[in-house]
């Protein structure tokens, strides 16, 4: 009888740890994957920031139906900014951006 539950101890540990391989493995994958993706999404900026600069990008016609003047134009930014910054800090960064 013991050497059964030994066996079945056993046999349970090894699945554990059989989908903990699985887990690290599926996640390390995706790690990489977001890795390519954010360094092409890196380059594609810099290639966007590089056309506006040299003035290469234009803009798209609008049509007067449906354009809004500059004044009435929102711009939503992301930010990925470590919390554990001093308040007044945040709220430099946070000004800079509305400049």
């Amino acid at each position: 009888m013991a050497e059964d539950e030994s066996k079945k101890e056993s046999a349970e540990k090894g699945v554990k740890y059989a989908y903990l391989d699985l887990l690290a493995t599926t996640l390390t994958e995706h790690e990489k994957t977001l890795d390519r993706l954010i360094e092409r999404l890196e380059k594609i900026s810099e290639n966007l920031a590089e056309l506006s600069q040299t003035g290469e990008l234009e803009e798209p016609a609008r049509s007067e139906v449906g354009a809004s003047k500059p004044e009435q134009l929102e711009t939503l930014t992301y930010m990925k900014i470590k919390l554990n910054r001093p308040a007044d800090e945040l709220k430099k960064i946070v000004e800079s951006l509305k400049e």
